[in-house]
């Protein structure tokens, strides 16, 4: 089967200090192009997971964050990949997030959320987001 590697990702849930999220929105070339999605991206070899989130939302959105504690994790299989996705809460302590490869970042309330277009790995996390 293609993609029968297991690609570990990593992704954060930000809160501002209205209550809502930070998303991102998946380029129209990427795999599952248009979706937003929690921002992250892959750990490279060597890396810890926090460590990888620290460097892709820097890379990504040139902000610096203080990961915090694990959230929970999503499997996901498709045709083209198979990720393993930790989704961790994090803050951020510098920067303004902007979309540094072109994509666009917006924050978003709770019922928002609940609206937004996102890829099946993050689907279970809004819906524990919009629960609570």
């Amino acid at each position: 089967m293609a993609g029968s590697n297991v690609r570990i990702v990593v992704a954060a849930v930000i809160r501002d200090g209205q209550g809502r999220f930070l998303l991102a929105r998946r380029l129209p070339s990427a795999h599952l192009g248009g979706l937003w999605e929690f921002p992250g991206g892959g750990v490279e070899d060597g890396e810890d997971p926090e460590e990888a989130l620290q460097r892709e939302l820097w890379e990504e959105l040139g902000v610096r964050v203080a990961v915090k504690e694990p959230l929970t994790f999503a499997w996901h299989r498709d045709e083209v990949k198979t990720v393993l996705l930790l989704f961790y809460t994090a803050v951020i302590v510098e920067g303004t997030p902007q979309g540094r490869e072109g994509q666009e970042v917006g924050w978003f309330t709770a019922p928002e959320l609940r609206k937004l277009p996102v890829p099946p790995a993050d689907r279970f996390i809004v819906q524990h987001l919009v629960a609570e």
